[in-house]
């Protein structure tokens, strides 16, 4: 890296260290595929616990494997604050993270090797759905899943264009007041395991199905029960950002009166969000140059 930058990163790393003891803070989240040189970290931490966030874990040398954490990062192009909001949105989903623990997060541009970018966060207050669903180990799980399929889908795209879907994940024996099929449903038969998120070979089956109107809905055991859904809620409940159209309004919507998750992703912008409870949750935004 240039040497200009590479002071810049040791500084803000620096300061970091500093606020944090001042602050009482014991735990730094640090993406490190924006840092070129993790010496930097080790010889000036003090007994701070490292969450390190990385797409690409195997490079990642851990000091101290009984306090040290190596978090795997979807592969997605994200700007600096998307990516330093994603990264400690799934630290807290995967209790590294305690709900009232202040944590201080550095982030950089993707593929930059720098670190620019200064956070302190508190899941409790940062993101309120995980106080509400800190129980629902296994749903929180799907849900990290979920982000890592839209966040692939949103930077992949599909034959060159960005792909639009909606992912709904809940029970959908609660749903079904409201549901309706566009088309007949097009995994209705098939093995729990071949319809599984977490079957990687399912991906490429979800992202043909993305190109037909309607919603995904995911069950509480991370299956695909549907394709193709017509989500039937009163549009213009919860609190909807200005400029989003139809797919964001039926995903909000569906949260206000049931007790779901909807993750979506923008056709328009490869942006993905998540809803719940009539909230947005999560919003996470592509990079743009220089962002």
């Amino acid at each position: 890296p240039d040497p200009e930058e590479h002071q810049e990163t040791r500084e803000l790393v620096k300061s970091a260290f500093s606020l944090a003891r001042s602050l009482g803070i014991k735990t730094l989240v640090v993406q490190a595929d924006e840092i070129s040189d993790m010496r930097l970290v080790e010889t000036l931490r003090d007994d701070e616990r490292i969450i390190w966030v990385a797409r690409d874990q195997k490079q990642i040398p851990i000091s101290d494997p009984s306090k040290d954490v190596v978090l795997a990062m979807p592969d997605a192009i994200l700007n600096r604050l998307s990516q330093l909001n994603l990264a400690l949105f799934l630290a807290a989903l995967n209790r590294h993270l305690g709900p009232d623990e202040r944590v201080l997060g550095l982030s950089g541009v993707t593929g930059s090797q720098r670190l620019d970018t200064l956070v302190i966060a508190k899941p409790e207050r940062d993101y309120p759905w995980l106080r509400h669903h800190k129980s629902e180990v296994a749903v929180t799980r799907h849900l990290a899943r979920l982000l890592e399929i839209a966040l692939r889908f949103a930077h992949e795209g599909r034959e060159g264009s960005f792909i639009g879907a909606i992912f709904v994940l809940g029970d959908p024996h609660m749903l079904s007041a409201h549901l309706r099929q566009l088309i007949l449903n097009p995994l209705k038969g098939h093995p729990q395991t071949a319809r599984s998120i977490h079957n990687p070979d399912f991906l490429e089956t979800l992202r043909e199905l993305a190109a037909m109107d309607g919603a995904f809905v995911v069950n509480r055991c991370g299956v695909v029960n549907s394709a193709g859904t017509y989500l039937n809620a009163p549009v213009g409940q919860g609190k909807l950002s200005l400029g989003l159209g139809a797919r964001h309004a039926a995903a909000l919507a569906i949260t206000t009166v049931t007790d779901v998750t909807a993750v979506v992703i923008s056709a328009s912008s490869g942006t993905v969000w998540v809803y719940d409870g009539g909230e947005t949750v999560l919003e996470l935004e592509r990079a743009h140059p220089g962002a």
